[in-house]
């Protein structure tokens, strides 16, 4: 507990070192015992991006599903820096369901933080990430995402893949 205490004081001080603060947020967020729910509350407080990111790492390190829904939430947030959104995207699409990436796909009209999506859906194994970005491929507005699941479905061994590409260059 008082390891606890002098990690979230060393995480909060303004006039600490930022690399001793990194440190701090980091072993908070590996802690098992309240560690991402101190840092979800400590985020608001913070204005280092460096900072900023070190806690959504430390918060995507946990299974919970508060901090899986909490970092939903920040890519959700149009407020904050499309960067901070990107990381903490990158991190909840290796541990969100595909059914909430989809509808988080759906809800945003951020090309970038699409972008991040269709990466997070070619990182998975799973064949219906593969389907997505068929999906993606064959019906999205943006010509752009388009080509970006094309991409990824490039690269995918997935036999459905080669289909569409097929079905693609002889359009």
């Amino acid at each position: 507990d008082q390891a606890q205490a002098a990690l979230r004081a060393l995480a909060e001080r303004n006039d600490a070192p930022r690399e001793a603060r990194e440190k701090a947020i980091f072993w908070l967020g590996q802690s098992r015992n309240g560690g991402s729910a101190y840092l979800r509350q400590l985020y608001p407080k913070l204005t280092d991006d460096g900072l900023r990111e070190r806690l959504i790492f430390g918060i995507a390190q946990s299974n919970d599903a508060a901090d899986r829904q909490w970092l939903l939430d920040l890519v959700r947030n149009g407020s904050e820096d499309v960067e901070i959104r990107k990381k903490a995207l990158f991190w909840v699409a290796q541990s969100a369901d595909l059914a909430q990436l989809d509808a988080l796909y759906k809800s945003l009209t951020d090309g970038e933080l699409k972008e991040q999506i269709i990466f997070g859906f070619a990182q998975r194994k799973d064949p219906a990430a593969v389907d997505r970005l068929i999906t993606i491929a064959k019906t999205d507005k943006d010509p752009e995402l388009r080509k970006k699941a094309l991409f990824w479905l490039g690269q995918s061994r997935d036999p459905r893949a080669v289909d569409v590409l097929e079905q693609f260059l002889n359009e």
